[in-house]
């Protein structure tokens, strides 16, 4: 926790809302969860992670703020399936 020197919003976080929407569908299967990212204009990604899926690779030229939807539990046989960004658990105290 001492080499934490700053904490600030990621550009590659999914929107909360549409994060708690998959986390309340549940995994697809054992250890993962793959679910489709509606942006703004219509285009799709499908998305494979383990169980924490706040974080996505965005297309070029999309952002949290263009993310229109989510579907739980679809894209498992999209080309390509994103997998997400490496992640890591990082504790702190205020």
């Amino acid at each position: 926790m001492e080499d934490v020197a700053k904490i600030e919003e990621s550009s590659i976080r999914l929107p909360a809302q549409y994060a708690n929407e998959i986390y309340r569908n549940g995994e697809s299967g054992m250890g993962y969860t793959i679910f489709t990212v509606v942006f703004a204009d219509g285009t799709r990604q499908a998305c494979v992670s383990g169980n924490a899926i706040d974080f996505i690779r965005y297309p070029i030229d999309k952002y949290p703020k263009d993310v229109a939807a989510v579907i739980p539990h679809e894209g498992r046989n999209d080309d390509p399936l994103v997998r997400s960004p490496e992640w890591y658990w990082c504790l702190y105290s205020e």
